[in-house]
């Protein structure tokens, strides 16, 4: 039996690979690093940790949320170092407000770790 992990996460492969069917079809987006970035880093790892960080008690939400910002900086860095700079740009604004965003999680989370404990 598929675990729900499992499921989430071949469900987000299948979104992946309707989106870059779509943009296939329709061409909008089909030459712009940020949109491939979007797809793979959002849709492919980042909406799933974060749909499962919140209905899985199994693994801890700030594992979840520390593997997909980890993931999608990993995704940045590999991926797109040699796109125009306008686009590299906007993908390191992207990955920077990712990483701001763990930040102020991890913050929160120590915040009503310690104020659970007075």
């Amino acid at each position: 039996m598929v675990s729900r992990e499992n499921r989430v996460l071949i469900g987000s492969l299948l979104a992946v690979w309707l989106a870059v069917i779509g943009i296939g079809l329709t061409g909008i987006g089909a030459q712009s690093a940020v949109v491939t970035f979007v797809v793979l880093a959002g849709i492919g790892i980042i909406a799933p940790q974060l749909y499962l960080a919140v209905t899985d008690a199994d693994v801890s939400p700030e594992r979840r949320v520390r593997i997909a910002v980890m993931l999608a900086i990993v995704i940045a860095m590999l991926g797109f170092g040699r796109v125009e700079p306008l686009e590299r740009g906007v993908i390191g604004a992207l990955v920077a407000a990712l990483f701001v965003a763990l930040v102020a999680f991890e913050f929160a989370s120590g915040y009503r770790e310690t104020a659970g404990k007075q």
